[in-house]
């Protein structure tokens, strides 16, 4: 198998896990009994373990994907730098929603009552470094994809169709994020995981239809 077949399947089965973990992501009711607490953390770990093993298949076929269409103008690597500070943002998110909090909460429930507003504030503070990174990892993202289309546009590597796309969705998600109209909950983070999943899917389908031994962008250029 190429190396081109093996990053173009690990990109379409990291955007595929992404896309179910958003299915299948746990949602946190007002109040909880301590059974539905544990079914929670349980959730909650199996959904964001499968986003961290996802971030790193899409990961290892970012790097293959950035052969394919690296130029001298080294636009692509560029992108691929972009893409890794976004992988680690995500994977920081990932822990703290899928087992920091779940943690928390699991003790929230076997507390006395007068603990529990104490157990919510540190919850709402973890809260808002998990939304921090969530949207470094949105932004970084979606950058990186508008680099590898524009690095594809002058180079060539891909369709030019799947390029205009990703030059087209990255800067409507960033633009999204900054003026606050796509907010990091679930339904705006499934936004941002499908987005970039189509990209990433299609490139990876291109990458897997490359015929092996098919020069790299650098070699034509």
């Amino acid at each position: 198998m190429s190396d081109d077949r093996k990053s173009g399947i690990a990109l379409i089965l990291g955007s595929l896990g992404g896309v179910v973990t958003m299915a299948i992501h746990p949602v946190a009711g007002p109040s909880l009994t301590v059974d539905q607490v544990m079914r929670l953390a349980i959730a909650s770990a199996i959904a964001h373990s499968l986003a961290m093993l996802s971030f790193v298949m899409l990961f290892l076929g970012a790097c293959g994907l950035t052969r394919r269409i690296a130029g001298p103008d080294r636009i692509a690597f560029a992108a691929l730098v972009t893409y890794g500070f976004a992988c680690i943002s995500a994977l920081i998110a990932t822990a703290v929603s899928g087992f920091v909090v779940p943690g928390i909460m699991r003790h929230m429930a076997h507390d006395v009552p007068a603990d529990a507003q104490q157990r919510k504030i540190v919850i709402d503070g973890i809260f808002q470094i998990n939304q921090a990174f969530a949207r470094i990892f949105s932004v970084a993202g979606s950058l990186a994809i508008l680099l590898w289309s524009v690095s594809a546009l002058r180079n060539g590597g891909l369709d030019r169709r799947v390029a205009t796309y990703g030059c087209v969705v990255g800067p409507v998600i960033i633009l999204g994020i900054v003026i606050g109209h796509l907010r990091m909950n679930i339904h705006g983070m499934a936004v941002v995981v499908l987005g970039q999943a189509v990209w990433f899917v299609i490139a990876g389908a291109q990458l897997c239809s490359r015929p092996p031994g098919a020069p790299t962008s650098a070699a034509l250029a």
